[in-house]
């Protein structure tokens, strides 16, 4: 900096001039430190930091989660989406603004990534959060007994914690972009205006993520190339093999992800339904503002093959079926689930045959065709521009009329080759084969829970990646029932599949499971474990599933040497850690 110019006729000798431009020139130098401090504060103003949570079991919920990060920044927000996995109840205390997004799964219970945080939260020792606003999105199917019961509990919770709810909670059934997209804009204005604000940081704030152009409004249209059959001859159930192209989509994905699949309903349905309700399917009734005829929003938009709870209660009610509508007030499931069982809406609305609805009520109690989501079965790395799906063929008989399931039997029946399917994809970064590609790997998948493992064992190999693969697999009976065997047997051959064991429950006296042959080899199991091995279970959400984990208990129990508790928290690490993840339905 130069020394301040003084004028030459100032009455001060030499030695007081040249201190009266050092005073000037510290005093200038003071001055223009404190300005630009100004200057560097007025360009970091303070900010109104969001903290969103997602519990996420298949995707949609993160998906929500981080779309909602977006549209904060309309309301002065920066928000940061976290994985409810990679936090702790800390998340909590230092936020003064929270959003929830969670879906249920199962019978009534949290997604596996939110697990963890749940426990805590709902224990004695959770926060206070007097200083803390929130709201809830809950995503889930009122198909289901427990509708969106884990967002009801984190609802419930988080005021029972002293924190303020500054919107109601809103309960999203399947179709729920809508219903979000409203509980943004009435939820982010009002949670802008409470809570404290602070400098942002870099710390904690999540890369936006990238979304495919294509979703349920919007789907990809992928050609069938190929289908077949897995199961042999003789089997007692049928399980098909589907091969779609991507070809020109630019669609990518990972092995682990699901591809939801927007069937038709089957035609036999639709013109029984029609015939029933004497319409001739050349109505035009609006829905959702538009004009199709009744065939094809019978077809193709609305679900007529389960009954949804509206309609029972509606028929119930109009038939003043007290048995019914006392099963509904209680909310008595077992019963309902009795009263419902095998039954698709043509049945319901013949046993309420004196029941007349106008065709404006019926449309008011259907609810839209669901996507169905089905876990990949191809490495995209080893069939370039193709997705594969394996898929079982639901069929039964019932009171002398045949049965199938809508998007099962609609591929396996309808769609040939070289049609083209409505379909996107979602995905499931939990449900991942691992980063560090020396890490063992441990697959529980029967039946048509070994389509995941068929496209990690695909990874592995394209990859030549070093860790140990272990498959347990099972079935009914391995004459008929061994799909993929040869696929598997070369795997061994090649040294991919390390280990495999195989459970085929009739095909002796004693039935045999999957769970049974983790017992068997439980030192292993553990061992493999022990040495950062990853555990996958993919199936049955309601029997399978929760048999395999009774199984993972014992195992880690008796060869940890573990109590209850010591037990639990080995297993808790393993799903922090991401290294027991479930793909289960």
């Amino acid at each position: 900096m130069k020394v301040p110019h003084l004028p030459q006729d100032i009455p001060f000798n030499e030695d007081q001039k040249t201190w009266l431009a050092g005073f000037f020139s510290g005093l200038h130098s003071r001055l223009l430190v404190k300005e630009e401090s100004v200057v560097h504060a007025e360009s970091k103003p303070q900010v109104k930091g969001l903290t969103i949570l997602y519990g996420s079991q298949t995707g949609n919920a993160e998906s929500v989660a981080y779309d909602t990060a977006e549209k904060a920044k309309e309301y002065g927000l920066t928000a940061s989406v976290h994985d409810m996995d990679d936090v702790d109840a800390q998340v909590f205390v230092k936020s003064s603004r929270i959003l929830i997004v969670t879906s249920t799964y199962g019978e009534g219970e949290h997604p596996d990534n939110a697990e963890s945080l749940w426990e805590t939260m709902s224990g004695d020792n959770a926060p206070n959060l007097a200083d803390t606003y929130f709201s809830v999105l809950a995503l889930g199917d009122t198909s289901y007994d427990e509708f969106c019961l884990a967002g009801k509990q984190w609802d419930e919770r988080l005021e029972q914690l002293g924190a303020t709810r500054v919107t109601d909670r809103v309960d999203c059934d399947i179709d729920f972009e809508q219903p979000s997209e409203e509980w943004m804009i009435a939820t982010l204005p009002a949670i802008a205006d409470k809570g404290e604000d602070g400098q942002a940081t870099a710390s904690g704030q999540s890369a936006p993520k990238q979304k495919s152009k294509y979703g349920r409004k919007n789907p990809l249209l992928a050609t069938l190339k190929h289908k077949r059959t897995l199961t042999k001859e003789g089997s007692s159930k049928e399980i098909v093999h589907y091969e779609f192209s991507l070809e020109g989509s630019g669609e990518f994905y990972k092995p682990g992800d699901a591809l939801n699949v927007i069937p038709e309903n089957q035609p036999e349905l639709v013109e029984a339904l029609l015939e029933h309700f004497q319409f001739s399917g050349d109505e035009k009734p609006s829905w959702n503002g538009e004009s199709h005829s009744l065939r094809e929003l019978f077809t193709s938009t609305l679900d007529i093959r389960t009954p949804s709870k509206e309609l029972v209660k509606a028929l119930a009610e109009a038939a003043s079926d007290h048995s019914v509508i006392q099963m509904l007030a209680d909310e008595d499931s077992s019963a309902l689930n009795d009263f419902l069982w095998g039954k698709d809406i043509l049945d319901l609305v013949k046993h309420y045959a004196g029941v007349s609805l106008s065709l404006a009520e019926i449309l008011s109690l259907l609810k839209p065709i669901a996507p169905r989501a089905y876990s990949i079965s191809s490495s995209l790395n080893k069939h370039n521009d193709e997705v594969h799906l394996t898929i079982g063929s639901v069929r039964y008989a019932n009171d002398e009329r045949e049965y199938g399931g809508t998007c099962s039997t609609w591929l396996a029946d309808l769609v040939d080759e070289g049609e083209k399917v409505p379909c996107y994809f979602a995905p499931n970064k939990n449900f991942a084969v691992p980063e560090d590609d020396k890490a063992p790997m441990i697959m529980v998948g029967p039946g048509t829970g070994i389509a995941p493992f068929r496209a990690f064992l695909e990874e592995r190999e394209i990859q030549a990646s070093p860790g140990d693969n272990w498959l347990i697999f099972g079935d009914r009976n391995s004459a008929t029932d061994f799909i993929y065997q040869e696929e598997i047997e070369a795997l061994q051959t090649k040294e991919v599949l390390t280990r495999l064991d195989l459970a085929f429950s009739r095909d002796q006296a004693e039935k045999v499971y999957v769970q049974d042959k983790m017992r068997e080899n439980g030192a292993e199991l553990y061992a493999w474990l022990e040495r950062g091995g990853y555990f996958f279970v993919c199936g049955d959400a309601y029997y399978m599933a929760k048999d395999v984990d009774k199984a993972l208990h014992d195992i880690v129990a008796e060869y940890g040497n573990y109590n209850e508790e010591q037990t639990k928290e080995y297993i808790s690490n393993l799903k922090k850690q991401k290294r027991y993840v479930r793909d289960v339905y």
